[in-house]
């Protein structure tokens, strides 16, 4: 029986409440901002908790009432990073597959199969756990495979269920640390921007929208994202390399990046940047 004690109290978690009362909006927001930013407020509560809309605020208020961010890039910034924040893990999908989700719609499912990775499944783990249950699918061969979950069936709804259990644990999940480091990075560079060169700063802060999806996908896309601002923003910001046209680089960067998602024109792109042989990013390095 005490083999089960761990099992029984990861259930009596899973099965507790959050506190999910949607907190206050910071003062001042003209009206408009403040209907937007209050509907990712209830969203996120939804998604997780109030800490997590708290969260939102939080990261949010770095931004409110400067004098060098206007009302529409903030309004950017808000969508943006409430994107961010409602990352498209199993929970989420489960969340709105079977309707417990009144704030956001439904996902397409090709054929009503739902596929997630083995992987997301491990990253929805703590990340001790999620390693040794990795470790053990590894050596079994079953790390890189799919399930394959059909969402109108009884069966997969009751899957499905399970993994809506997990939206508890998410803060402590080994995705949500890696997401939570992710994001934390991008409002980094924003504030970068603002200081370094702020022509460029709404271009850092779309280039957020290249994230999106889930497993291969949406991997591919985040260390598309980071090439992108290692290669390109980073660089410029430390003052190792000049390129008074950041702006429209990261901007065709970004072009290139949605038309090619394997990330290979960017290489090519980068190479040429790189060579001299594109006209915004001469010089490129000192």
């Amino acid at each position: 029986m005490g083999a089960l004690r761990p099992i029984r109290m990861l259930c009596n978690y899973l099965l507790g409440d959050d506190d999910q009362h949607i907190p206050p909006l910071p003062q001042g927001l003209p009206e408009d901002l403040e209907r937007i930013v209050g509907g990712h407020v209830t969203m996120l509560v939804e998604f997780q908790s109030t800490d997590y809309a708290l969260l939102y605020l939080d990261r949010l208020g770095r931004f409110f009432g400067r004098f060098d961010v206007p009302q529409v890039l903030f309004g950017e910034i808000a969508d943006l990073l409430a994107q961010r924040m409602a990352l498209d893990d199993p929970p989420r999908v489960a969340q709105l597959v079977l309707g417990r989700a009144l704030h956001a719609p439904p996902p397409v499912i090709a054929d009503d199969i739902y596929r997630p990775e083995m992987q997301e499944i491990v990253a929805m783990f703590p990340n001790d756990q999620a390693r040794t249950i990795a470790n053990v699918l590894t050596r079994l061969r079953l790390l890189r495979g799919r399930m394959r979950i059909r969402v109108t069936k009884p069966r997969g709804r009751r899957t499905l269920g399970v993994f809506a259990l997990f939206r508890r644990i998410r803060p402590m999940s080994l995705r949500m640390r890696r997401e939570s480091a992710a994001v934390e990075r991008w409002l980094h560079m924003i504030d970068r921007a603002l200081t370094r060169q702020p022509e460029a700063v709404t271009e850092v802060v779309r280039s957020a929208a290249l994230i999106t999806g889930h497993g291969v996908g949406y991997r591919l896309a985040l260390a598309n994202w980071h090439l992108l601002i290692n290669s390109l923003a980073k660089p410029v910001f430390d003052g190792e390399a000049a390129m008074p046209h950041l702006s429209r680089v990261l901007r065709r960067a970004q072009e290139i990046l949605i038309q090619d998602p394997s990330g290979e024109l960017f290489r090519k792109h980068l190479a040429e940047l790189r060579a001299g042989q594109v006209e915004d990013a001469t010089p490129f390095a000192r």
